[in-house]
């Protein structure tokens, strides 16, 4: 006797029947927005009056599910949903809100069995260090009180208990000092930014203030979490992996709880852990799945890729998803057939001599970078009109556009992407940019509710006539600096400086003005400056007593030259803008990092971490030993690769004794023949 198969969609049919929780785990291309979509309509015609929220991350993906489904349920992104239901508990939020502004302490970690004992007492000092600048920080911020500088290895190593008590006595101090303010103020001032950051001064939190404002809540007020099952029977989440570890841990509490004869709540995810790239999500729920929870239910389909690199593309799983080819509905209303959904993978490599470190020379680094470009253009061979992924790097900084902006970030940073991201974000270069990026779209409805934030508010055609002209400066003219552009912005009310972007600017300018004043520092920098450039040349000419002080000065130095350049004439904003465009991937080249994006007919991936720490590509087909940096790695391989629909190059410069493991992972490798640059 046949028995049916039941696919996906009816599991999770039956699931919602039943009111259970489940998670819809599928690769790239599987469809499952699609059906979130269509099990929200199933929930609309089976269960009509079940209440029910979808939660999504992006206010794109909000409208696209609204058109699908209509005004039937409400939809919002997390922030939304959140800030919908904690708003009007500002005496409550009162009381857990000092945890967005306090410090926290230093907490000496155990040493290990496992641990060697210089690697730990490094590791603990560079905790300490990271706290006490925290601490510095927020204590100029709050009270505009300087501290000295942070004690050397040498000395914390010596009496690490007396040094972390001290800092922590000075800790608690500082949060009694901020608990205070907040005692003071008036409750009804606190709300929401609707920015990236926090502020005490306004008393109101941005947009990771309110996660952990409410999860606190859930912790502190069982009532909250009554009230949300009251007010829901399922709460369906899309790309699951990317929310916050918290919030789903919250809801699925909640899922848990019974209360009497009520119904339940069923949480629905809706995801794939291999595309979990970004640092502050869930990432995976297989720890909930394993111990009952959700229920797991695999996706296989791939509506998207071709056969060929579906085949590479399962290699790079970590889980048992095996996925296969699913044929598309077309326009036409006939369904794909199996020749449309062909196309080609290579996978190209070429053996290097060395693989240059971030400590390389120049010389070497240009080197690899023109065997690099040289695979390119043999893997274009194959992918016509294809887009180039690969992490940021000098040279696609200088092909882009942005080579200043870049180069004045690495010279200080190893870190240089995050780091540029989240300082363009600070001091609200990124939101002028993305302001004019709408403009440029003629995508108007951002750019009024972000101008409206910062004063500008549009009466009359007069008052959009000037605000074109505003915008028309901010990307026509190439002489604007950096800072230029952020004070026109201020100036003409598109922008309001936020607490945090204050802070920044006021710490720079103090921070320039004790260096003109230190004495030994000037000593240090007219040295350093002489060719007097590392310890051992120095420490005869200069009182150091060890590699880490002369760190320490060296810092300060670096520190030095990237608040003059960056806020100097030389750094354009037409820099910023450029970058802008290239992370919306107007460009034939798209960075890798932290981005997932569409489908793309061809694409050429490169596997290169020009000097990245957080990557290394090598751990996907040698020793995976170092578990996180392994995942990280490959998982973005796998994102990258399966953006592709027809064609997919991969390139890989490797060592000579890499080839064996290279090939074993990706047995179908062709050689390229470079010639020695």
């Amino acid at each position: 006797m046949a028995t049916k198969t039941i696919n996906p969609l009816e599991l999770c049919q039956d699931c919602i029947d039943k009111q259970i929780s489940f998670v819809l785990q599928g690769g790239a291309g599987s469809g499952k927005t699609e059906s979130l979509k269509d099990l929200l309509l199933y929930l609309s015609i089976k269960n009509p009056s079940a209440r029910v929220v979808c939660i999504t991350h992006t206010n794109n993906a909000v409208q696209e599910i609204q058109e699908r489904i209509g005004d039937r349920y409400p939809v919002s992104t997390i922030h939304a949903f959140l800030h919908g239901l904690i708003k009007d508990y500002k005496k409550n939020i009162k009381c857990v809100i000092p945890a967005l502004y306090m410090v926290s302490k230093m907490e000496r970690l155990e040493l290990g069995d496992d641990n060697n004992e210089k690697e730990y007492k490094k590791a603990e000092y560079e905790r300490y260090k990271k706290i006490y600048n925290k601490f510095a920080d927020k204590l100029y911020s709050v009270k505009k009180e300087t501290c000295g500088k942070v004690i050397g290895k040498k000395e914390y190593d010596n009496d690490s208990s007396f040094y972390n008590n001290t800092l922590n006595d000075q800790i608690d101090s500082l949060n009694e000092y901020i608990k205070s303010i907040i005692e003071a103020s008036d409750q009804a001032k606190i709300h929401y930014n609707e920015t990236k950051f926090d502020s005490l001064g306004d008393f109101t939190y941005g947009h990771d203030g309110l996660l952990i404002i409410a999860h606190l809540l859930l912790k502190s007020y069982p009532v909250l979490g009554r009230i949300i099952k009251d007010k829901y029977d399922y709460i369906f989440i899309d790309e699951y992996q990317d929310t916050k570890l918290e919030v789903i841990q919250d809801l699925l509490a909640l899922t848990k709880q019974k209360d009497g004869d009520k119904k339940n709540l069923a949480l629905c995810l809706f995801g794939d852990s291999m595309q979990a790239i970004y640092s502050d999500g869930i990432g995976s729920v297989n720890k909930y799945t394993d111990a009952g929870d959700l229920v797991l239910i695999p996706k296989a389909d791939n509506y998207r890729c071709s056969y060929e690199i579906i085949n590479l593309i399962n290699n790079l799983r970590l889980d048992d998803i095996k996925q296969e080819v699913a044929f598309a509905k077309l326009p036409t209303g006939e369904y794909q057939t199996e020749m449309d959904r062909h196309g080609n993978v290579r996978i190209l490599y070429s053996i290097c001599d060395q693989r240059p470190s971030g400590f390389s020379s120049l010389e070497d680094k240009e080197k690899h970078l023109l065997r690099v470009n040289k695979l390119i253009n043999e893997a274009k061979k194959d992918c016509e009109n294809a887009k180039i992924l690969m992490l940021t790097n000098k040279a696609i900084a200088e092909k882009e556009g942005f080579k200043y902006l870049y180069k004045v970030f690495d010279d200080r940073y190893v870190e240089v992407s995050d780091r540029m991201d989240n300082y363009l974000k600070r001091i609200h270069i990124s939101d002028i940019c993305e302001i004019c990026n709408y403009y440029e779209k003629k995508n108007y409805n951002p750019i009024i509710k972000t101008i409206r934030s910062g004063g500008y508010v549009i009466h009359s055609l007069q008052d959009k006539a000037k605000l074109q002209d505003i915008i028309g400066k901010l990307l026509t003219d190439k002489t604007l600096s950096i800072y230029e552009a952020f004070q026109y912005a201020v100036s003409n009310k598109l922008i309001k400086p936020t607490e945090a972007c204050q802070n920044t600017l006021n710490s720079n300018k103090k921070f320039i003005q004790e260096l003109a004043s230190n004495v030994q520092y000037q000593k240090f920098k007219k040295l350093y400056l002489d060719g007097m450039n590392t310890y051992n040349r120095i420490k005869d000419a200069f009182a150091v007593a060890s590699e880490e002080e002369f760190d320490y000065y060296k810092n300060l130095y670096k520190k030095e030259i990237f608040i003059e350049t960056f806020f100097s004439q030389s750094i354009k904003f037409a820099d910023a803008l450029n970058y802008t465009r290239y992370l919306n991937e107007n460009s034939n080249y798209i960075t890798m990092h932290k981005t997932k994006g569409s489908s793309i007919d061809s694409v050429i991936v490169v596997m290169e971490e020009f000097y990245w720490n957080e990557y290394d590509f090598s751990l996907i087909y040698t020793d995976n030993s170092k578990q996180e940096k392994w995942e990280n790695s490959q998982k973005l391989i796998y994102v990258a690769c399966s953006r592709a629909r027809k064609a997919l190059s991969c390139i890989r410069l490797l060592l000579e004794d890499e080839v064996e493991d290279f090939l074993r992972v990706f047995p179908d490798a062709v050689e390229v023949k470079l010639e020695q640059p």
